[in-house]
């Protein structure tokens, strides 16, 4: 018995091709010539690690500088904000005293003062008229008065100034109140004796 297994055709004629084919060309080299060496030309280095480290400690410099121009400029932010929050704080104080003066000058009493000094006279006996019947109330014949100075002294207006009738601001007539002060002081009594208590035993 025979131990050769048959070839199929198509196997053989691929070993047959096989053997045929020649071997793969190998790439071309290129060669490059060689410089020569001239006498005094120096030979070429690579860069200087000084170079590169003065570079590097630059670059940090540079870091540093910028780092510490903005602190500056936000700190100085900082400064102008709290510079304008004072001026902010003293503008709203001599608001609220401003405002305050103005209500001292709108008041009724400082009204009928000036209206005193600017020789304003007030009508002692008005008249008025009844829509209803058409009737008048009162006398046509009004009686003026000169205007009543202020019954109750008011501390508030004592530094303010009154209009005169030049339309010049004066000083405000204090005598009213001192003479407030003196009539509450002699109308004070002195206690003698014992002060009265109940008795509680």
């Amino acid at each position: 018995m025979s131990t050769t297994a048959p070839l199929d055709r198509e196997e053989l004629a691929m070993l047959r091709a096989g053997a045929d084919a020649q071997p793969a060309p190998l790439p071309e080299r290129h060669l490059r010539p060689v410089q020569p060496v001239q006498p005094g030309a120096r030979p070429r280095r690579g860069r200087s690690p000084l170079l590169a480290a003065l570079t590097c400690v630059g670059v940090v410099l540079a870091i540093l500088a910028t780092q510490l121009g903005l602190s500056i400029a936000v700190s100085q932010g900082a400064y102008e904000v709290r510079a304008l929050e004072l001026e902010q704080r003293d503008l709203s104080r001599v608001e609220r005293v401003l405002s305050q003066n103005v209500d001292k000058l709108s008041s009724p009493q400082n009204l009928a003062d000036n209206a005193g000094k600017l020789g304003m006279v007030q009508n002692a006996t008005p008249a008025a008229l009844r829509l209803s019947d058409h009737k008048v109330l009162g006398g046509l014949k009004t009686r003026t008065t000169a205007v009543n100075s202020n019954t109750v002294p008011n501390s508030a207006l004592t530094g303010m100034p009154v209009v005169n009738a030049d339309g010049l601001l004066v000083a405000r007539n204090s005598g009213q109140a001192a003479d407030a002060a003196k009539q509450s002081g002699a109308a004070a009594v002195a206690w003698h004796g014992k002060l009265p208590a109940p008795d509680t035993h």
